[in-house]
């Protein structure tokens, strides 16, 4: 019964906590950059304690102890509850998110800007437009939070194979007009609702694991210390 008891507190804790937190401060990062403590949040599955988390990464609960608390104070993990256990007290942790995104606006005036690179169709425009829309969600969350209100978005994701460059050009020119036309036709500027920025990206899905893109790399590499070593010899 007890073991039911404890499956179900710890789904419940589960449920509640954020999906994704975006990290706002530079110590923040400085935290969350540490190896060991990276690793104290993937195996964090479940609330855990000094005692129970140890044995598993190898450390004392003295050592343990001093990180977990330090991820606490920056925000990384909650304390669930505090029991007496063996003359101590056992203090038993959440994350407070499954997941952290650091803000470009950390990076202050090197993060990405998307006017300096107009091409809409280069990943540097991609990588720019996706930095500041992280930057500024992260922005009116926490306003939202502040206030106890909830932020108004949607978020669209779907995949399409295209059979050719020219059927991936012919989609987003007509996807461009689609857009345009709906825009034309919901905006108001003198209404007094409040304004929304829509945000359309595209990308190549992710097929290659890390080790077959780092083969090809060498391949490339190689391939190309040839092209050059028999490009000198005709200059010779």
């Amino acid at each position: 019964m007890i073991g039911d008891a404890d499956y179900l507190t710890n789904r419940l804790v589960q449920s509640i906590i954020t999906p994704v937190q975006v990290l706002n401060d530079t110590s923040q990062l400085a935290a969350a950059l540490s190896p060991l403590r990276m690793r104290v949040l993937r195996e964090m599955h479940q609330p855990e304690s000094a005692t129970s988390l140890a044995p598993r990464l190898g450390l004392s609960r003295q050592t343990l102890n001093y990180h977990l608390r330090e991820l606490e104070r920056e925000g990384f993990l909650e304390v669930l509850e505090e029991r007496p256990r063996r003359g101590c007290v056992e203090r038993l942790l959440k994350v407070t998110s499954r997941a952290f995104v650091v803000n470009p606006a950390l990076l202050g005036a090197l993060s990405d800007d998307p006017h300096q690179a107009r091409d809409g169709f280069s990943s540097a425009f991609l990588l720019a437009t996706a930095a500041g829309l992280i930057r500024d969600v992260a922005v009116l969350t926490q306003r939202a939070r502040a206030v106890e209100q909830r932020l108004a978005t949607f978020t669209m994701d779907c995949e399409i194979s295209f059979a050719s460059p020219a059927a991936f050009r012919a989609f987003t020119e007509e996807l461009a007009s689609q857009v345009a036309t709906l825009a034309s036709k919901y905006d108001n500027a003198t209404a007094r609702g409040r304004r929304f920025r829509v945000v359309v990206g595209s990308h190549p899905v992710v097929t290659k694991t890390a080790a077959d893109a780092a083969a090809e790399t060498a391949r490339h590499q190689r391939r190309q210390q040839h092209r050059n070593k028999r490009n000198s010899a005709r200059r010779a």
